[in-house]
C-alpha cells in the first residue's frame, strides 16, 4: 500500500515489494531552465553578438524539490527515471538525475519506456528496464540552447532598436517562417484577381439529370449564349456515351501528432487545446501518448487486445464487425519510426466525457478503428448528353460499400445517382438556363493546413508545432479561424522577409532541425549544432543591424496601420484602414476585403483619394 509523504512543501509516495524500500516522486514539466547570466539582463546594454556567444546557466526551478532530491539521494540504491519517453521527457528525467547525481555520483540509473497510462504496460516496462536515451536528452538540451538565443537576441534587437512605446516585438527561428506561411497564403489571397465566367445547365428526365454544356465553362457571356441557342433547338436530351467507374478509398494511415492536431481544429478545438485534452486523456490511461511521428503501428502493439477491451464500449457494433474479419490488416503512413506508436485509444474502460475530451477520445477511437476497416467503394459516372446540336456532361455517384466511411463519415455533397442512366435513353427536358459565377480566390490558412505545412516544411517538432501557433495568437501576429495576420504581424513579417530573408524562410530552420534530429541518433555532437546555429544567428543579426534604421521605420509605421477612416463608400458596410503593398506602399483599403475590393489612397492633406491606374502600376510586385 502507496503511502503519501508531505514534506517540507514537496509531496511523494513510498511502498515496499519484496526487499525494497520504493519512493515514487512526480515531476511537473521541467525543474531546471536555462538563462543568461544576471550581468547579461540588461536589454539595451549588452551586445548582441556577445549575446549570442554567451554560454546560458543552468537554474534550478521549485528550490523545495531540489532540496528534496539532495535530502533523499543519500540512501537511494538506484534511480529509475520514468519520465515521458521523448526529448523533453528524457531531459527533465535528467535534471532530476543531475542533482541527485551532485550528491550521489555513483548512483545506478535505468529507464522504464511506455507508450499508454495502462496498467499492463507500465508493468512490462518496469519488467524490461534499460539504459536512459543519452542522446535523446542531448538533442533536448541543443533544442533550448539554440531557442533561448535565438529568441533573446532578436526578441531585444526588434523590441528595444525597431520597437514604440514599450511594445514588445518577438521573433524567432520557427515562429518567424511560420507567420510568413500565413502572411504569404494571405497575400495570394488578396493579390488573386476574380474572373466571371458562363455556364450553360441542362435538367432533363424526372428524377432530373442535371448537366453543364462540355464546351464550358465560357469566359464570355456570347459563347454561353450561343451553346444556349443550339441546344434550346431540341426538346429531349438523347443519353451518348456512358462512363461508369468503380474507385476505391482506403482507410486513412493511423494518428500522429500533426494529423491528430489537424483532424482537431475541424472540431474547432485549437491546436494547445486539443493537446491539453490528450494529454489529460493519456495521463488518465485512455489513450497512448499524444506526442509522436509515428503512422505505422509497430508488430508489438496488441491490436485485438485493444479491440477486444473496446467491445464494453459505444463502439461495439463497429469492433465486432472488424473482430469477424480473418484478415484484419491496419493501415500505414509513411512514417515509421521507432519512438512512440501513432495515437490511439487503450481501451481501458473510459469515464463519462463531456464536451472536448468527449469530442477528441470519440475523433482518436474512431480514427483507431478506421485504420483497421475495410475500404470504401463508390461508383462514379460521367454521361454525355445531347440536345439539339450542344452537347452536355452529367457526372454522378453512388456508395457501393460505405466500409470505414461507417466510421468517419463525409458530406456527400450534391452527387446524383446516374446508375439507372443509359446510352441511348431519350429524356424530356425540364429546364435550360445561364448560370454565371466567378472564380473563387485559394483559401486562407485555418491551424489544420498551418499544422501540415510545418511538418511538410520541417519547422518544429510535433510537440512544439502547436506551441508556436499558440504563440502567435498570444502575441496577437494573427487571428481568426481562417487565419490572417494583424497589422502587427503582416508589419513584421514583411519586414524580416524583406530584410532577413533567411529568417523569414523554412530551409535555415529546417537544416538546425536535421541537426537536432543527428543528435538524437548519435551522429553529431550538441556542440556542432550549437555553433552552427551560432553562426547563422550572426549573419541573420549582421543583416537586420545593417538595415536597422528602415526597419525601425517600418515597424513604426504599423502602429499606425488599420487605422479608421471611415465608412467605405462602395459597399457601405466596411471602414477603410491602412493597409500596405508587398512593395511597401501603404493604401486605404475596405474591412470586408476581399469581398469589397475598394481602394483609396491617402492625399497630401489626409483626404482620402481614389486609386487610379498609376496606383496599381507603382504597387505592382
Amino acid at each position: 500500500m502507496a503511502k503519501k509523504v508531505r514534506a517540507d512543501g514537496v509531496s511523494y509516495f513510498t511502498f515496499s515489494t519484496g526487499d525494497l524500500e520504493v519512493i515514487v516522486l512526480p515531476l511537473a514539466g521541467h525543474i531546471v531552465e536555462l538563462d543568461y547570466p544576471d550581468t547579461h539582463r540588461d536589454w539595451a546594454r549588452v551586445d548582441l553578438m556577445t549575446l549570442i556567444d554567451t554560454e546560458p546557466e543552468r537554474r534550478e526551478t521549485g528550490p523545495a524539490l531540489h532540496s528534496t532530491l539532495r535530502r533523499l539521494a543519500p540512501s537511494v540504491d538506484e534511480v529509475i527515471l520514468a519520465t515521458d519517453y521523448d526529448r523533453e521527457g528524457e531531459l527533465i528525467g535528467i535534471e532530476a538525475l543531475e542533482t541527485i547525481t551532485s550528491v550521489r555520483a555513483d548512483v545506478a540509473v535505468r529507464r522504464a519506456r511506455f507508450s499508454a497510462m495502462t496498467p499492463w504496460e507500465i508493468r512490462h516496462s518496469f519488467e524490461a528496464l534499460s539504459e536512459p536515451d543519452w542522446n535523446l536528452a542531448r538533442a533536448a538540451a541543443a533544442r533550448q540552447k539554440i531557442d533561448l538565443a535565438w529568441g533573446a537576441v532578436l526578441t531585444r534587437f526588434l523590441t528595444v532598436r525597431c520597437g514604440f512605446d514599450g511594445q514588445l516585438l518577438s521573433a524567432g527561428r520557427v515562429q518567424t517562417p511560420t507567420l510568413a506561411l500565413v502572411a504569404e497564403m494571405e497575400r495570394d489571397r488578396e493579390d488573386f484577381v476574380p474572373r466571371t465566367f458562363w455556364d450553360v445547365v441542362l435538367e432533363a428526365g424526372d428524377p432530373p439529370v442535371v448537366g453543364t454544356a462540355e464546351a464550358g465553362p465560357f469566359w464570355d457571356r456570347s459563347g454561353a449564349e450561343g451553346a444556349f441557342a443550339l441546344a434550346n433547338l431540341g426538346a429531349e436530351a438523347t443519353v451518348g456515351s456512358v462512363d461508369r467507374q468503380e474507385a476505391i478509398e482506403h482507410p486513412p494511415p493511423p494518428f500522429n501528432t500533426t494529423s491528430f492536431l489537424a483532424e482537431a481544429s475541424r472540431l474547432r478545438l485549437t491546436a494547445p487545446r486539443a493537446m491539453a485534452v490528450a494529454q489529460r486523456l493519456y495521463e488518465r490511461g485512455e489513450i497512448s501518448y499524444p506526442r509522436t511521428d509515428n503512422t505505422v503501428y509497430p508488430p508489438s502493439l496488441d491490436l485485438r487486445g485493444i479491440l477486444e477491451r473496446l467491445r464494453e464500449s459505444p463502439y461495439r457494433d463497429a469492433v465486432d464487425g472488424i473482430l469477424a474479419r480473418t484478415d484484419v490488416r491496419p493501415t500505414r503512413g509513411h512514417v515509421h519510426t521507432t519512438d512512440h506508436p501513432p495515437i490511439h485509444p487503450t481501451g481501458t474502460t473510459a469515464r463519462a466525457h463531456k464536451g472536448p475530451e468527449a469530442a477528441v477520445y470519440d475523433l482518436v477511437v474512431r480514427r483507431f478503428l478506421a485504420t483497421l476497416s475495410t475500404p470504401a467503394r463508390r461508383e462514379t459516372t460521367a454521361a454525355r448528353l445531347r440536345v439539339g446540336d450542344a452537347v452536355f456532361l452529367a457526372r454522378g455517384e453512388r456508395i457501393l460499400e460505405l466500409g470505414w466511411r461507417v466510421l468517419v463519415p463525409v458530406d456527400p455533397g450534391s452527387a446524383r445517382d446516374l446508375s439507372a442512366l443509359h446510352e441511348g435513353d431519350a429524356l424530356p427536358v425540364r429546364g435550360l438556363r445561364i448560370e454565371s459565377g466567378r472564380t473563387r480566390p485559394p483559401p486562407l490558412h485555418t491551424q489544420a493546413s498551418l499544422l501540415l505545412a510545418m511538418e511538410r516544411l520541417g519547422l518544429g517538432t510535433k510537440s512544439t508545432r502547436h506551441e508556436i501557433l499558440g504563440l502567435l495568437f498570444q502575441r496577437r501576429y494573427v487571428e481568426g479561424g481562417r487565419i490572417r495576420t494583424t497589422a502587427a504581424g503582416r508589419a513584421l513579417v514583411d519586414a524580416l522577409t524583406m530584410y532577413a530573408p533567411e529568417l523569414a524562410g523554412a530551409e535555415m530552420t529546417r537544416r538546425l532541425e536535421e541537426r537536432m534530429d543527428a543528435i538524437a541518433q548519435g551522429r553529431a555532437t550538441v556542440e556542432a549544432a550549437v555553433a552552427e546555429s551560432r553562426d547563422a544567428l550572426r549573419l541573420v543579426l549582421a543583416e537586420l543591424t545593417a538595415r536597422e534604421q528602415s526597419l525601425a521605420r517600418w515597424l513604426r509605421d504599423a502602429a499606425y496601420l488599420e487605422k479608421d477612416f471611415g465608412p467605405c463608400d462602395a459597399c457601405g458596410t466596411g471602414r477603410m484602414v491602412r493597409r500596405r503593398t508587398r512593395t511597401g506602399w501603404t493604401f486605404l483599403g475596405c474591412s470586408e476585403f476581399p469581398r469589397c475590393r475598394q481602394r483609396l489612397r491617402l492625399g497630401r492633406s489626409g483626404e482620402r483619394v481614389p486609386w487610379g491606374p498609376a496606383d496599381a502600376a507603382v504597387a505592382a510586385p
